[in-house]
């Protein structure tokens, strides 16, 4: 080994290496690097004298040997690594003495379990066995109690689902089938907590579906028959609470409250929507049966929507009810048989939350209207039918029916509001701007030529012409007026299709009163003066009568047409709000336009003249026979059929009854009158003039076009009454209700004329009393010149006659006092007249 002076050649590097060595050898644990002086560090002089001068490879030699000093320096300063190490060294030999017993000790365990192995070999492979055996049975007992809990499980639901099969819909059969929820809720519950495996999944899929068989139970046969009868009587309102109250029970056992809820409004949105047949409504082949179809199938669809409504709204609010409250003390038991419907309620549910399903079904409800609605508008103008909006009355008054039927719902949403803007608003807004559009500008114009040809004449009153011109004015504007009836019959349209909705029906009628005002100025404006007059000469014996001229002719359509506007509208005018509308009060004056209103009282002063001739030649009274009526008779019949012929049927062909039922009266009283006081008769007589009654009924039944009015159909057979009854029959109008016992009626002054004809012309009568009666003549006493202005006096009772109002008879007291005057008036009850008397007096 090279001595470490020749190592390194420097005293001091020899120096500092011979200490670090000996620190290390002694281990004191110090850096002995801090101990030395602070030039230790640096190069000695000896060193560079050393390589100084000298050749490279001594140098390279030197710098060699001086690293490798260095290395070994720095070996030596890591004390980590060196600490101990004369303890490791001291320790060697004692590892390797360990090390040579150990591997004695591995040779003496090995042989040792070589011959343990050998030994008990059999022993340690039976306790393996054993072992194994034991893992076994503890999974066949773990399998076998698995197995088990299943077959109690399976069991359970199928006493379960027998149960529900069982089920009726009664307090008892719900009580049950809430205790079978509870049950299967808590066997789901116990299914969920086994171990997962093939049969756990069977298991609960047949739990599952057993649940789902409950819900459907208790949906379809308890809910649903709640929602499918419409709304609840109030006889079976207790009982629907109480199936309504079980059945959110057993909801919320299985868990499927808000789901079921869902599900429920699924199904009357349904039920409600099926009474809308959308196909069979376009499919309608007029629109009478299309419009029929469609009200009727809305009506359906309202009264299913507030019954469902209604009944959702009971379900909705029910889930807060207590059983208890809502039990019959014979029904108490079932909380007791019940347990769960005597367990506290959970906590209220919000309103917002509660009736949130009302809400929906609304909205679901109104949103399928709308789109039925929408879709009618596409097709309803096809093949003539209507808009829709002219359905507006109806959406209206429908709804608003309905919706005050369910008032009593307090629910947080305005269901009314919502119906009507959704469905009602628009619609109604056309209706009502369609009515103005419709009729106000076409009744406007419907003179506007007549007028204007009036104007451009500058004729401002017809009063004002001459005859002539007045005629000529008429045939130039005759051919101008209207007889087109759009608009009435639009009135009537937007009149009857608002009757059902005050609102609309309000304004409808002010819009028509405005064209009905128009048309009634426009009317007066084109209306001539001589025109409303027949002009007709005096007919006498001798008949000579005038055709219409042009002006009659102006006139009689004029009426015509504002006749047969007012015959369209006025059978409108029925309710109370109609009644009391401006509309009314136009079309009542319309009707007493006078425009041909005179006619009949023309014709009535020529038939009135016509007969005259009977009493005409200073005759007596009451001395006239029956061939004179009979022969006046058919003269008022030629009168009539020249006037159907040449006026009534030409110019008023349309509805007249109004007009010309008082020339039906002023005909039947002319006859009336004259034929009243011809007695006595004889039976071919009699015949005669029944005959000619019912012809001259048929000659005014055909002007009328129509059979006579009630009154004086009744006067025609109070006539036949009389002629037939027999002075031994008198004693009948001593009763107070002679009218209905002899079917009279006649005004009792016409009755007492009658009497006194029967009374002057008595058979029994002595010449002397005839005589006498002949120097003083009745209608001297009654104060007028001749018998034909006495008989006109009971003329105008008759056409003035009313039944329903209270009239005095006149001339009945005048009549006795007249017959006082005369000596034979004692022998008047010897007359069978006694009767007859007693009915003047008191008439």
């Amino acid at each position: 080994m090279v001595p470490l002076e020749e190592l390194l050649g420097d005293v001091d590097a020899v120096s500092t290496c011979n200490r670090l060595v000996s620190c290390y050898k002694e281990d004191t644990g110090t850096n002995v690097l801090e101990g030395l002086s602070s030039d230790c560090s640096s190069a000695s002089l000896s060193f560079i004298h050393q390589i100084s001068g000298k050749p490279l490879g001594h140098v390279k030699a030197t710098l060699d040997n001086l690293n490798h000093a260095l290395l070994i320096v720095n070996s030596l300063c890591h004390k980590a690594v060196l600490n101990n190490t004369s303890d490791i060294i001291n320790s060697l030999d004692e590892a390797n003495i360990f090390l040579q017993q150990l591997s004695d000790i591995s040779e003496s365990v090995d042989k040792m379990q070589t011959d343990l192995y050998n030994r008990y070999h059999g022993l340690i492979s039976l306790y393996k066995s054993l072992d194994r055996d034991i893992v076994c049975l503890e999974r066949i007992c773990k399998a076998q109690s698995y197995v088990v809990e299943c077959m109690e499980v399976l069991l359970c639901l199928s006493k379960l689902k027998t149960d529900a099969q069982n089920f009726t819909v009664s307090l008892d059969g719900l009580s049950t089938l809430l205790n079978t929820a509870k049950a299967a809720e808590n066997l789901i519950l116990r299914v969920n907590k086994m171990d997962n495996s093939e049969l756990h999944s069977i298991i609960e899929k047949k739990c599952e579906d057993f649940k789902a068989y409950v819900v459907r139970i208790a949906f379809e046969k308890a809910i649903m028959p709640l929602f499918d009868k419409g709304e609840m009587q109030p006889g079976d309102h207790q009982g629907s609470i109480q199936i309504m109250i079980i059945c959110h029970y057993i909801f919320r056992e299985l868990d499927v409250a808000p789901s079921l809820t869902l599900r429920l409004v699924d199904e009357i949105v349904a039920a409600t929507s099926r009474c809308m047949d959308l196909h069979m409504i376009i499919e309608a082949t007029s629109q009478n049966n299309w419009q029929h179809l469609f009200l009727s199938q809305f009506s359906d669809f309202m009264s299913k929507y507030g019954s469902c409504l209604n009944s959702l709204y009971t379900f909705c609010r029910s889930v807060n009810y207590r059983m208890e409250d809502h039990l019959d003390d014979k029904d108490v038991y079932i909380l007791k048989t019940c347990k769960i419907l005597s367990q506290p309620l959970p906590a209220e549910h919000d309103p917002l939350e509660l009736f949130a399903a009302c809400e929906l079904y609304a909205k679901r409800s109104v949103g399928v209207l709308r789109n039925v609605l929408e879709h009618l508008e596409g097709v309803s103008t096809s093949d003539g039918r209507i808009e829709m909006y002219m359905f507006a009355p109806q959406l209206i008054s429908v709804g608003e029916s309905i919706h005050n039927a369910i008032r009593h719902l307090t629910i947080p949403f305005n269901l009314h509001s919502h119906y009507f803007q959704n469905i009602c608003e628009r619609y109604a807004k056309q209706f009502m701007v369609n009515a103005a559009e419709r009729i106000i500008p076409i009744s406007k114009t419907l003179y506007s030529n007549c007028i204007k040809v009036l104007n451009t004449h500058n004729v401002h009153s017809w009063a004002d012409l001459s005859a002539d011109r007045e005629v000529q004015l008429a045939s130039m504007l005759v051919n101008e007026l209207p007889n087109d009836l759009e608009v009435a019959h639009t009135i009537n349209q937007f009149l009857q299709m608002s009757s059902c909705c005050d609102t609309l029906h309000r304004h409808v009628l002010q819009i028509a009163n405005s064209a009905m005002k128009n048309i009634a100025d426009a009317s007066i404006r084109v209306t001539t003066s001589r025109g409303s007059h027949l002009m007709l000469n005096d007919g006498g014996s001798k008949i000579s009568l005038k055709r219409p001229n042009e002006a009659q002719a102006m006139n009689a359509k004029v009426y015509h047409y504002i006749m047969s506007i007012v015959s369209i509208i006025d059978p409108c005018l029925v309710t109370q709000l109609d009644r009391e509308s401006q509309l009314f009060n136009t079309v009542n004056v319309c009707k007493g336009l006078q425009i041909i209103d005179n006619w009949a009282d023309d014709v009535g002063v020529t038939l009135w003249h016509t007969v005259s001739y009977i009493s005409s030649g200073n005759c007596q009274e009451f001395s006239w026979q029956v061939n004179q009526v009979l022969t006046a008779t058919q003269h008022i019949v030629k009168i009539c059929n020249f006037l159907c012929e040449n006026y009534f049927n030409p110019l008023v062909p349309g509805p007249r009854m109004n007009l010309f039922r008082r020339l039906a009266t002023h005909a039947i009283s002319a006859f009336i009158i004259y034929a009243l006081t011809v007695w006595p008769i004889d039976e071919e007589d009699k015949i005669s003039l029944v005959n000619i009654v019912t012809e001259l009924e048929m000659a005014l039944a055909e002007i009328l076009k129509e059979s006579l009015p009630k009154l004086e159909a009744e006067y025609l057979s109070s006539f036949r009454r009389l002629v037939f009854l027999g002075d031994e029959e008198l004693n009948a109008f001593s009763s107070p209700d002679f009218r209905t016992e002899l079917c009279v009626w006649l005004p009792e002054d016409v009755i007492s004329l009658h009497l006194m004809a029967r009374i002057l012309n008595n058979n029994n009568l002595t010449k002397e009393s005839r005589n006498d009666i002949a120097k003083r003549p009745l209608y001297q006493h009654l104060g007028t010149s001749s018998p034909h202005l006495m008989l006109e006096m009971f003329r105008d009772s008759l056409l003035i006659y009313d039944p329903a109002a209270m009239s005095l008879p006149l001339f009945g007291s005048k009549f006795v006092e007249y017959l006082q005057q005369f000596s034979f008036y004692n022998e008047l009850s010897t007359l069978h007249m006694k009767d007859a008397i007693k009915f003047l007096n008191s008439h």
